[in-house]
């Protein structure tokens, strides 16, 4: 097999692993608050991690050539994880997951105020479908009750600080290794909610509790692995748009696992922002198809 098939195969895997997070908090949160979650999450994905970095690459890669653009983007990764899982706590797992997709859409109108990148007819296609599927979601959750509806600002919210992130990484990826900006992000979670245990609040957790922060942080784990592992092997082009399978993963999960059968107006919802963040995602080819 190709590297590059092998580099699509890991993606899917990647976005599978994605939903799996997204899973386990929803579940989760019915039994202990968001912080301890984050916390044993960041915690659990962090030292295996770190043990795949120690058996996979070299140990002077795990550290951090400058400490500031890391500690800027760990905590901004902290604030888009609070806004994240107030939504995938109070949201069905596939529209929690399907308001993450927002986050190219939203860094293109940077793209064009601040870069000057030209507004072609195809991307403006693709901004308006978007906000005509976040519409809809906002519409059902807000039919549904404040909870829902504060759980899809939340996820809308998290997309804005997830696409200041995505800008941050570019940059990063510059002087910085791929495993030390994963390690360093679940360094600085952890040490930023982990005093929320500070607050009393924390609960000791039953078995299915334990099980489902243990899901959370392996599921979290594999998802940053897995997706530098297929950058590795195939270009960014020929990858990103396998991150939006997550989306059949996400309405089996709603299906299986939680016994939800999404409605016509949330799967459309869910449809049009997956559609549009691939008009954006993926590029046109050139005239004669090269």
């Amino acid at each position: 097999m190709e590297q590059e098939q092998i580099g699509k195969l890991l993606r899917i895997g990647g976005a599978a692993a994605t939903v799996g997070v997204v899973s386990c908090v929803h579940a989760a949160a019915e039994l202990m608050p968001l912080g301890q979650i984050m916390a044993f999450r960041a915690m659990i994905s962090g030292l295996l991690i770190l043990l795949y970095g120690l058996c996979f690459n070299n140990p002077a890669d795990l550290l951090p050539k400058s400490w500031k653009p890391h500690l800027i983007r760990g905590l901004l990764a902290c604030c888009a994880m609070v806004l994240s899982y107030i939504a995938f706590a109070r949201l069905p797992v596939t529209q929690a997951q399907t308001l993450s997709f927002l986050a190219p859409l939203i860094v293109l109108p940077i793209a064009i105020v601040r870069l000057g990148e030209p507004l072609t007819a195809r991307l403006a296609v693709g901004l308006l479908t978007g906000f005509a599927g976040v519409l809809l979601i906002l519409g059902l959750s807000f039919e549904t009750g404040p909870f829902a509806f504060w759980g899809a600002v939340a996820g809308i919210a998290g997309a804005v600080f997830v696409a200041i992130i995505q800008v941050k990484i570019r940059a990063m990826t510059m002087t910085e290794t791929a495993i030390s900006i994963s390690l360093s992000f679940t360094v600085i979670v952890a040490c930023v909610t982990g005093p929320s245990v500070f607050l009393g609040n924390w609960v000791w957790p039953d078995s299915v509790g334990i099980l489902l922060l243990i899901a959370a942080g392996i599921f979290g784990a594999l998802n940053l692995v897995l997706f530098a592992e297929s950058l590795a092997r195939a270009p960014a082009s020929a990858v990103a748009p396998l991150d939006y399978t997550g989306l059949i993963w996400a309405l089996l999960a709603d299906f299986w696992i939680f016994s939800q059968v999404p409605g016509p107006t949330g799967v459309l919802g869910s449809v049009l922002i997956t559609v549009a963040a691939l008009i954006v995602v993926l590029k046109p080819r050139g005239k004669h198809g090269r």
